[in-house]
């Protein structure tokens, strides 16, 4: 990537101009990942060599209540079999496929405009901060990625997850846990909605329930405020005390913890039906109750994208479907 400290322009016009590579991981963040698949192996061995002591424990006994345990056990210890084999290849897959910086090379950078504040007409003034990427075809296609999609993951259960998104009895039902727990990109929210919120918080207040998967904090369940929130952004780039318009997302709720922290930044910010509301750019507060994250507007982004020449179903197709 260029140097984080030039704010240029940057377009690639011909093969003859270096290329600014995208990697999936830096080395640091490939040794992280690879640290993280150990544990997840370590966890579920623990959890095999757990159900072979209570089996254990249960011994020859003969009556229903210790063979429906029995039963329930050797489920639990053949779930546990298969994700450690799982896990396995998996390591051994990422570790040997990826092992190089080159392997991990996902695309390069086609135009990235400089970060600016307070960019548009009268009626936008929002932080611009995107780059166009093209992917590489040999690294990853319709048959080895699915994309446009946001994984909801396991650590909150289908249940508990669907309440989130319903903070208050008087919102409409426009979440439905997918199955494959992949929630599809579908659409963009009006910026009107985004305004005005037609839902609402735990406290009768306008709101807008939406989710966004980080680098840095994962996936966390935030609300949207009103789009017109002011702040003063960028110390750097020549731009300190400038005003810039973002839109405003806020913890879940006061026990939630934060929306987002440092790394989360280019996220995509959607609500319960996929629609994409933003890009997250960053966040401020002083502990964790107050957080703010900030996002740009998609309508915004795509905006300019096209005014940089664009195609805007090259660029968001799933903006299209």
């Amino acid at each position: 990537m260029p140097n984080k400290h030039e704010n240029k322009h940057f377009e690639r016009e011909n093969t003859s101009q270096r290329r600014h590579n995208i990697t999936l991981f830096g080395d640091r963040g490939f040794e992280k990942y690879l640290e993280s698949i150990k544990h997840e192996i370590q966890a579920k061995t623990y959890a095999f060599q757990h159900q072979g002591k209570r089996i254990r424990t249960i011994g020859g006994e003969d009556s229903p209540e210790a063979n429906t345990e029995r039963q329930d056990i050797q489920i639990e210890i053949h779930k546990a079999k298969r994700a450690i084999e799982a896990l396995n290849t998996f390591y051994q897959d990422v570790s040997t496929r990826w092992a190089t910086r080159e392997s991990r090379i996902l695309g390069h950078v086609i135009l990235s405009p400089p970060i600016n504040v307070g960019v548009g007409n009268s009626s936008e003034g929002y932080t611009e901060d995107w780059a166009a990427i093209e992917i590489d075809a040999s690294k990853i296609d319709a048959s080895n990625f699915d994309g446009n999609t946001i994984d909801l993951g396991t650590h909150i259960s289908p249940y508990d997850f669907t309440c989130m998104m319903y903070p208050n009895p008087r919102n409409s039902h426009c979440f439905e846990y997918p199955d494959n727990r992949l929630l599809r990109l579908r659409g963009a929210i009006p910026d009107e909605e985004m305004r005005c919120p037609t839902s609402f918080d735990q406290h009768n207040e306008p709101c807008l329930m939406v989710i966004k998967r980080g680098s840095a904090t994962g996936l966390t369940i935030g609300r949207a405020n009103n789009i017109c929130s002011y702040v003063r952004y960028y110390e750097y780039f020549d731009k300190e005390g400038e005003i810039s318009k973002e839109w405003a997302i806020l913890p879940r709720d006061s026990k939630s913890g934060v929306f987002s922290a440092e790394g989360d930044s280019g996220s995509v910010i959607i609500d319960g039906r996929g629609r994409i509301g933003g890009l997250l750019t960053g966040g401020t507060g002083v502990t964790d109750s107050t957080d703010i994250t900030f996002a740009t507007p998609i309508s915004f982004l795509l905006k300019r994208m096209q005014d940089n020449g664009l195609s805007q179903p090259n660029i968001s197709p799933a903006l299209t479907a």
